[in-house]
């Protein structure tokens, strides 16, 4: 398997269905290959959105030999809410939802209402740099 090939592709349908990709792990396990792929978008990904994505996926790896008839395992999610926050991707898509920000000195939690430059502002107008930030999710209301 070209892995490079391969994951320039999955990158270009992630975009192309207006996904952001969160993460993309490929991996071998014995004589099966595992495709992980965490995709969200500013407000939420819906099911049918992770299956539309996970059929173009598989039609473009059998339809275009990408792993030569080897046999995989595809796994097209959403990062759930549980999940750690921490990379660019995930300031971008977790506008608008209510985080739990733990900094050295004190804990926000409110709605990010915007990221640019490493800088989350929230509702409250309290800004916050990404370097400060020890621990961030998201809460469930």
């Amino acid at each position: 398997m070209e892995t490079a090939n391969l994951d320039e592709i999955l990158r270009d349908l992630v975009a192309g269905e207006e996904l952001m990709l969160v993460d993309l792990t490929m991996t071998k396990l014995g004589r099966s290959h595992i495709i992980r792929i965490l995709v969200d978008r500013q407000g939420r990904v819906t099911i049918s959105q992770c299956a539309r994505l996970s059929r173009k996926v598989k039609d473009a790896i059998d339809t275009d030999m990408l792993l030569k008839g080897e046999n995989y395992r595809l796994e097209v999610s959403s990062p759930g809410v549980g999940r750690l926050l921490h990379t660019e991707v995930d300031w971008k898509r977790s506008i608008d939802r209510k985080l739990c920000v733990e900094l050295d000195d004190e804990v926000i939690i409110d709605w990010l209402e915007h990221y640019d430059a490493g800088v989350l502002t929230f509702r409250k107008g309290r800004e916050v740099a990404v370097d400060a930030i020890r621990k961030a999710l998201e809460v469930l209301e």
